[in-house]
């Protein structure tokens, strides 16, 4: 599900793999769907279904799992359709737009008993998990202090314009748990990261990896503390910096 970028890349791997077969691509934009089938047909040398709407995809008694590679704010409610309609899922980060839907879903596993994995596939890199053991071996002592950041130079995204939703893609279906906004010539398919409305910023689409090792290096579990700082400084455009209207509970 979700295979203009990431997906493409997953159905590409999970298509190398010997005792799997990618038997459905679905995709709200035609054009994303085109050129994976395409793909996974000249890896695997079987052609997978075209089926630009999940949901119907999760009707197939023969699908054994869903790999969710859409945009955030489809994350938790496509994992949880996929969960009650007994499929396991592989789940890109982060697993869910926010901390509410993320207990619905570990709720939803531990109740249809599946497998939902989230992809932090640093977990899984040969080097990485070789110097977190040796961290835990004692290699530089007690861990008690890390520190990690994400540098990107990003450009602008410009002021958006309210445009026709193009021929290829499916906005309403694109849009789904979300409320409706009128489609704009800025946010897809990549700037929807930088809305509230539809992505998680920058803490979550690379964020989430650099807090996932220095937790799993750490050895510890939630903060019982949090603080935030920071702005957008360099452009005037329409990426959004903070969530409006968002007053952080100080009572606890």
């Amino acid at each position: 599900m979700g295979v203009n970028s990431r997906g493409l890349a997953l159905s590409s791997n999970f298509a190398l793999q010997p005792n799997c077969e990618v038997v459905t691509i679905c995709d709200v934009d035609t054009r994303a769907a085109e050129k994976c089938i395409t793909t996974i047909d000249g890896i695997q040398k079987s052609k997978p279904k075209n089926q630009p709407d999940f949901r119907k995809a999760l009707e197939d008694k023969d699908m054994d799992a869903l790999v969710i590679a859409a945009p955030d704010h489809w994350h938790a409610p496509a994992a949880i359709l996929a969960s009650k309609a007994g499929k396991h899922v592989y789940l890109e980060k982060p697993c869910s737009h926010n901390p509410h839907e993320g207990e619905l879903l570990v709720a939803v596993a531990a109740k249809y008993k599946n497998v939902v994995q989230m992809g932090n596939q640093r977990r899984s890199w040969p080097n990485v998990k070789s110097a977190i053991q040796d961290i835990k071996d004692g290699a530089i002592g007690r861990p008690y202090f890390a520190k990690g950041w994400y540098t990107n130079n990003r450009a602008t995204i410009g002021i958006g314009k309210t445009a026709p939703v193009p021929t290829w893609l499916n906005y309403d279906l694109w849009q789904g748990p979300a409320p409706r906004r009128a489609y704009k010539d800025n946010v897809i398919h990549y700037n929807w990261h930088w809305f509230w409305h539809w992505g998680t910023g920058e803490a979550l689409n690379n964020g989430t990896h650099m807090l996932d090792l220095m937790r799993w290096g750490l050895d510890v579990t939630y903060p019982n503390k949090v603080t935030s700082l920071g702005g957008r400084y360099r452009y005037k455009d329409d990426w959004k910096p903070r969530y409006p209207g968002y007053q952080p509970d100080l009572s606890q």
